[in-house]
């Protein structure tokens, strides 16, 4: 095997090989033997016709393609590693000359992992900011507490605010029934905030079993566009009301709960998880900021194709998480007035950020000699089997595959290089 190598620009080079007679005549013998499995040939068994046998039966280029197939397979592998390339997607390639008595000869354009500049990261400093809890979502806490505490006890009178009612609503713009503007036996507390403002003070005043009708001023940044500064008209009807009676903050609410003796004790163990959950949204800060700091100073030229896997990430991402809400893409886009092509566009920017951010952080791993070990890939499997238990069966199968193995401690080592880069970066 006989390679050349030409460097294009944006990290792409066009890797050249040409096999010699005998590799190329092994070739043939091995796609004419895999042919002539399938293939029945008269006095031969499967697999044992010679090669012009085979030729005459399936015709030439049948042979030279399934060869072809094979070279291309062994030799590009080969050749990578001699020649010490790192591609970062597929090659593509091209057959140059092919024929029965002349060696192959292919081109493979291949997208190389491009050269990092890091710059001087152990100089990154992040300043630390303040742990502390949140007051106003303790208080939030124990009110939510409260409110689980809450009895809701039938009333046979009009409605007031803190009741909780059970709706039918429909809602029409100039004169239309809009998306999502109705719902049959809805039921929420008056003054909760779940719904406008306008909306809930209209239920105030209504008996069980009687119906109104009112106008409700959607706010101009409304995240339904055709509805934002509009005024709409709806009408319900009141099915029951109940009467909201909350639990007092105090030890007996606290001791409801089967895990505390007191108030106090209860506001303490909040108090404990809240500070926990407040020192590693701290961390977690802090790394998104040293890893900021470290894109700021890496030099690293983007190769196109890494954009628009990122944007492919993305687009299956929103795909995701639109099917979780039960909505199609499609359904989605031509409610918001977009085309898969805008967002493309809009999210070029990010997609080529999150694109450096892999190249920089992979470097910064190199560097720093950082790699997740055997050992961590199974913890991080049995961790997962722990946290979903009903889908142990389908993460071993999952996880025999090495592709996937070499994926899970290819995330583990980020995960390692980040926390690494934010020691770095905090002392």
């Amino acid at each position: 095997m006989k390679t050349s190598l030409e460097t294009k620009p944006a990290s792409i080079v066009i890797l050249t090989i040409e096999l010699d007679l005998t590799e190329w005549q092994e070739a043939l013998g091995i796609a004419g033997k895999a042919i002539a499995q399938n293939v029945a040939i008269k006095g031969f068994r499967a697999g044992m016709a010679p090669l012009d046998l085979v030729i005459s039966e399936v015709g030439e280029a049948k042979v030279l393609s399934e060869a072809a197939e094979l070279c291309v397979n062994k030799f590009y592998a080969l050749a990578v590693v001699e020649n010490k390339l790192i591609p970062v997607v597929p090659p593509k390639v091209t057959i140059e000359k092919l024929a029965l008595d002349k060696p192959i000869i292919f081109k493979a354009e291949i997208t190389v992992l491009p050269e990092t500049t890091l710059g001087d990261y152990k100089k990154i400093k992040v300043e630390k900011q303040e742990i502390k809890i949140d007051e106003e979502q303790v208080a939030k806490t124990l009110e939510g507490l409260r409110r689980r505490g809450a009895k809701f006890n039938p009333v046979e009178r009009v409605t007031q605010a803190g009741d909780w009612v059970e709706i039918d609503f429909e809602g029409k713009l100039d004169g239309v029934v809009f998306e999502g503007g109705v719902s049959k036996n809805h039921p929420l507390i008056i003054g909760d905030g779940v719904f406008l403002p306008d909306f809930e003070e209209g239920l105030i005043g209504i008996a069980a079993g009687g119906e109104k009708t009112f106008e409700v001023k959607f706010p101009t940044d409304y995240h339904q566009k055709n509805l934002a500064d509009k005024t709409v008209q709806f009408s319900v009807k009141i099915h029951k009301v109940k009467e909201v009676i909350m639990p007092e903050i105090d030890d007996e609410l606290a001791k409801g709960l089967g895990q505390f003796n007191s108030l106090a004790e209860l506001k303490a163990d909040i108090d404990k998880w809240m500070l926990e959950d407040a020192r590693k949204k701290e961390e977690t800060r802090q790394q998104e900021v040293a890893m900021q700091e470290l894109l700021k100073i890496a030099k690293v030229e983007v190769p196109e194709v890494l954009v628009e896997q990122e944007l492919g990430s993305m687009m299956e991402d929103m795909k995701n998480e639109l099917s979780h809400q039960k909505i199609e893409l499609t359904d989605y886009l031509k409610k918001n007035n977009l085309t898969e092509e805008k967002l493309r566009i809009d999210w070029k920017e990010a997609a080529a950020m999150r694109a450096k951010a892999g190249l920089v952080l992979d470097a910064f791993k190199k560097a720093e000699h950082i790699e997740a070990t055997d050992e961590e890939v199974e913890k991080d499997i049995d961790r997962l089997k722990k946290t979903y238990p009903d889908k142990e069966k389908e993460l071993d199968e999952k996880y025999k595959s090495g592709l996937e193995r070499a994926r899970l401690k290819n995330l583990l080592s980020g995960q390692k290089a980040l926390k690494e880069l934010w020691q770095i970066a905090t002392n």
